[in-house]
């Protein structure tokens, strides 16, 4: 969230942090004086982040992850965030309220499109994520730990591949827009592998049209997630996965 608000105030800004107990909640506040956001935006900033309604830049792409996603886990881990802006050019801030004690299940009913899997309901798969974006993947990796998984994370297709040998993933999330090695290259690589026969390969990519898929097929891999994702239709993919 520091980073968010810092990629979002110019040069000279101010953004102020601050942490304060209320009950048996930990609630922690980020202002800043930056950019801020337009009335209408606000209402659904958690619903569906896309990066063009900010920056195009590849700095803040990576995974296409962002709000959606810190959102999902603060639900994970029993809490809750919000956000308030006056308005363009008027600064935002953002409150995360959290438990001081660990959570137990989520009963919370969030709508159908983000519906969300409780760690308890999912047994504990071992995934390797793969994404040069580390911001981006390590917020995934959260989640995906949060939601009882056991994530390993890498940068590049070299080290995917090496770490392969040892981990035998049960699933793996490969960014199609690696730099030493496409998504594709990497899927096709890791099917070859003794062990990894049976591993479910998850495309991430920016791109949903129907060449696209079909290449991912293609390269082996069994499902094609569009940037940005769609946490919750994740997570279920890791339930049927688990049940498989």
């Amino acid at each position: 969230m520091a980073r968010g608000s810092a990629k979002y105030t110019p040069d000279c800004g101010h953004i102020k942090v601050s942490l304060r107990t209320v009950a048996d909640d930990v609630i922690v506040e980020f202002t800043d004086d930056g950019i801020g956001m337009a009335p209408e935006l606000v209402p659904h900033l958690f619903e569906l982040f896309t990066q063009a309604e900010r920056s195009s830049d590849r700095s803040q792409g990576g995974l296409g992850l962002g709000l959606p996603l810190v959102k999902n886990l603060a639900r994970l881990l029993g809490g809750s965030i919000q956000v308030q802006s006056a308005g363009l050019g008027k600064g935002s801030r953002f409150t995360l309220r959290l438990p001081r004690h660990a959570a137990g299940p989520v009963h919370t009913n969030p709508p159908a499109e983000t519906a969300q899997v409780r760690p308890d309901e999912t047994p504990p798969l071992r995934v390797l994520l793969v994404d040069d974006n580390a911001d981006a993947a390590n917020m995934l990796g959260m989640l995906l730990s949060a939601a009882g998984h056991q994530v390993t994370v890498e940068y590049d297709a070299a080290g995917a591949i090496e770490r392969s040998h040892d981990l035998h993933p049960q699933v793996c999330l490969l960014d199609i827009g690696l730099p030493d090695m496409d998504g594709y290259a990497l899927a096709a690589r890791l099917r070859t592998m003794p062990g990894l026969e049976q591993t479910i390969l998850i495309a991430i990519t920016g791109y949903g049209q129907d060449e696209a898929r079909k290449k991912s097929t293609a390269a082996g891999f069994d499902h094609h997630l569009v940037k940005p994702i769609d946490t919750g239709k994740l997570l279920t993919l890791f339930t049927h996965t688990s049940g498989a």
